[in-house]
């Protein structure tokens, strides 16, 4: 039994990773590397390392400590802020990586007192938060219920882990192109990280999983649906600041959703998964309706890089909804944390 489990928790683990990748980076399909399967095949290793391990070590922390969802998530957005602040400093750069359109869309909704874009604020940390780690744990742990709160990894697979990580990090940061934070803006970062990450630990010693929950059920399905919808439509804004009100205004309308229905219905981790179908499916379906802002693409790659990102999405997905109900029945006591 005990090298079943370590064999699913390795397996579950490396597809989260996977997963992680696809969400943060190649789903969006906004680079010259879209459609080269050789390039694609690299930047994928590469983002396993760079999203998905520190996704996984997060997670880790969370699940070894107890902790729910709202630290977690904190965790994750500990995460964004070091990825688009500190790591790459996309967040504070005028020009980055020669995307077109990035000086334009930063200057729309430029604050000179933050020295930064509240659409890319905006973006980039809920973004990472959503599409680069905890939309893929969600739906991880929702292909197998049972172990959704049990540790995944050993010793041995944390330090590998935190290997991959600080080294994918640290090939950016050494890149000149990533240092376009002056001095107090990284202080700054730092201490947003930190704050987070003592924001999870206080909110970690309250028992959610105690409160009582009505056993009535809401359809996944539908939760899917609604996201996916509300999310689709929060992107049809534009990048000035009607779309940073439209964008976050869609989020808040997400979040009331789930703390509504959390109120009233009984939440299991395949509602999570849901939650973070909806999100991903709604960036893959909109990867479908521009090219990448980088390079010269063709139709025919560009569209077959987008259907088979899509696919992978999918079939997360519905490796997520395949579990049974009885399944559910059996461990809604442990999921209601979720």
């Amino acid at each position: 039994m005990a090298a079943k489990n370590w064999i699913l928790g390795n397996a579950q683990s490396l597809a989260l990773a996977v997963l992680c990748a696809v969400g943060a980076e190649l789903l969006a399909a906004y680079s010259d590397s879209t459609g080269d399967i050789g390039r694609i095949l690299f930047a994928l290793i590469f983002f396993m390392a760079l999203y998905g391990a520190p996704a996984l070590l997060m997670r880790e922390v969370a699940r070894r400590f107890g902790w729910g969802w709202p630290s977690l998530l904190l965790l994750c957005a500990a995460l964004g802020v070091l990825q688009a602040c500190i790591i790459d400093q996309s967040m504070f750069a005028d020009q980055y990586g020669g995307y077109a359109g990035w000086e334009e869309s930063r200057s729309a909704t430029f604050i000179p007192m933050f020295g930064i874009s509240a659409y890319n604020a905006y973006n980039f940390i809920i973004g990472h938060i959503i599409f680069s780690f905890a939309g893929p744990i969600a739906i991880a742990e929702a292909w197998s219920p049972k172990r959704a709160d049990a540790p995944w990894l050993r010793p041995i697979g944390m330090i590998v882990a935190a290997v991959f990580y600080v080294g994918s990090a640290a090939l950016i940061m050494f890149d000149p192109q990533s240092r376009s934070a002056s001095q107090t803006q990284l202080i700054v970062s730092w201490l947003l990280v930190a704050a987070c990450f003592l924001a999870a630990a206080l909110i970690g010693r309250i028992n959610i999983s105690a409160w009582s929950r009505p056993i009535a059920r809401v359809n996944a399905l539908a939760v899917m649906a609604v996201t996916f919808a509300v999310a689709v439509l929060g992107n049809f804004a534009g990048e000035d600041w009607i779309g940073v009100a439209v964008g976050l205004g869609s989020t808040l309308l997400i979040v009331a959703m789930i703390i509504w229905l959390m109120m009233r219905f009984d939440w299991t981790t395949r509602h999570s998964a849901a939650v973070a179908i909806g999100y991903l499916l709604s960036r893959g379906v909109l990867a479908f309706t521009y090219f990448p802002l980088l390079g010269e693409v063709e139709p025919l790659p560009k569209y077959l890089h987008n259907t088979a990102m899509l696919a992978i999405v999918l079939a997360a997905g519905a490796l997520a909804f395949r579990a049974r109900r009885s399944r559910d029945n059996a461990t809604t006591v442990d999921e209601r944390r979720h």
